[in-house]
């Protein structure tokens, strides 16, 4: 993956972790999804890496005029494994607010 790709990938998880973005969520899903959401952690890390993915896949598209290859989509899958720790902390943290 080239480094612009990446470092945009990345800073869209800078940019989901920081700000509203998890609360709003968390809201979300507190008061339109509770009986679907048995975890609100685990709904909350599945919304982050759902954002992350469709990022990834919105900006190949428009910067690259393609899908995804293997190798962009096996580094999409490094960072959030990478992140992960981070990603529940952020989570954990915002869903026992």
């Amino acid at each position: 993956m080239d480094p612009f790709l990446r470092g945009t990938i990345e800073r869209h998880v800078d940019t989901i972790l920081a700000g509203d973005v998890l609360t709003s969520a968390s809201e979300m899903f507190k008061k339109g999804l509770a009986p679907a959401v048995k975890n609100l952690e685990e709904a909350l890390f599945g919304y982050v890496a759902g954002r992350l993915i469709e990022f990834s896949f919105l900006v190949i598209q428009a910067e690259y005029y393609r899908s995804p290859t293997h190798e962009e989509l096996d580094e999409i899958d490094f960072i959030l494994k990478r992140r992960a720790i981070e990603i529940k902390s952020k989570v954990t943290f915002v869903a026992n607010r």
